[in-house]
């Protein structure tokens, strides 16, 4: 049986009853795009009205229009520069399908700096092909962004005990309690420890 502790929150923890069912630790931790433009407030907005660009553009690739000198004009005129594109393959992620992204800064602002917008376009599995570009307002750090997207945070819950284990490539998880440390719970674990762990039908697991 699963259940989320609070379905309108899902998007930020979900708890997994282990009691009647077990668990594939890959399948659990899998990343959903929403997860990663709530974690920075993403606001979508019209890509065509704020950059200035004709209608065609919004059926176009990110790559296409990444290399497109209309599409840097346009950012330039209103005060804006464009980075480059980044893939969800690219990072030891545990996103449920591929996604691209490219980020928008103010000009006169470095790339060590938050962005001012997001350009973000995922893979349909259903289709075969690449989802319109989408543009959101980035409104927190995007380093919430990148955090949601290369590491996981689990926390298992053994009786009145926790246990919290993170991971940066989904292979070797630490301990961050290490207080609580013991034969069971060791300080760190491999994948296959972990699941091993988690087939245990006394554990509950909270996936931050």
């Amino acid at each position: 049986m699963k259940w989320l502790r609070n379905y309108n929150n899902y998007k930020e923890a979900m708890y997994i009853d282990l009691e009647l069912d077990q668990i594939d630790l890959k399948e659990s931790l899998n990343i959903w795009h929403d997860d990663l433009l709530t974690s920075i407030s993403a606001e979508e907005v019209n890509i065509l009205d704020v950059i200035k660009l004709p209608s065609d553009f919004k059926n176009k690739d990110i790559d296409s229009i990444s290399n497109s000198v209309e599409f840097i004009n346009s950012l330039s005129s209103i005060g804006l520069k464009k980075s480059h594109i980044q893939n969800s393959d690219d990072f030891e992620s545990f996103i449920n399908k591929p996604c691209k992204f490219m980020f928008v800064f103010d000009t006169n602002s470095n790339e060590l700096e938050n962005p001012e917008f997001i350009i973000f376009q995922s893979w349909n599995e259903t289709l075969n092909k690449w989802d319109d570009i989408k543009l959101f307002k980035v409104k927190d750090d995007i380093k919430k962004f990148y955090d949601k997207l290369t590491s996981r945070t689990i926390e298992i819950v053994d009786g009145d005990e926790n246990y919290i284990y993170s991971t940066s490539n989904g292979n070797d998880w630490d301990l961050q309690n290490i207080e609580k440390f013991n034969d069971n719970f060791p300080k760190s674990l491999r994948k296959e420890e972990l699941q091993k762990l988690l087939d245990n039908k006394q554990v509950k697991l909270n996936i931050i």
